[in-house]
């Protein structure tokens, strides 16, 4: 999939370090390359470093290296906050009634104190 999907010899080690460290499968690897998942990668131009103290600045940062990938959701690009969540805890909710007894659904938000 490699050398057949990747023509840049760069981003053929990339992907193949990535699966490797992250334990990618066939699919999961198909599916980076498909996203181009490293090529988006930290793309985002923020102020993180200016307006924040050192550890929450990289933690800022970091958040947004992960790409979400929502489009299972059927929901229009400009989808506000509400529709997101609202079909996030649909299919949470969907899936935990396959995984059968055991499992539970307390709250869509619960506020949590340390």
């Amino acid at each position: 999939m490699l050398l057949t999907r990747l023509k840049v010899p760069e981003m053929r080690l990339a992907y193949a370090q990535r699966a490797i460290e992250h334990g990618w499968s066939r699919s999961v690897l198909n599916i980076h390359i498909e996203t181009q998942h490293i090529e988006r990668e930290g793309r985002a131009v923020t102020n993180f470093g200016d307006q924040l103290p050192k550890p929450q600045s990289g933690l800022a940062r970091e958040s947004l290296k992960d790409p979400y990938r929502l489009d299972f959701l059927g929901l229009a690009k400009e989808a506000e906050e509400r529709a997101i969540e609202d079909a996030l805890v649909k299919h949470i909710t969907q899936f935990l009634i396959e995984l059968g007894s055991g499992f539970a659904f307390i709250s869509r938000q619960m506020h949590i104190e340390s």
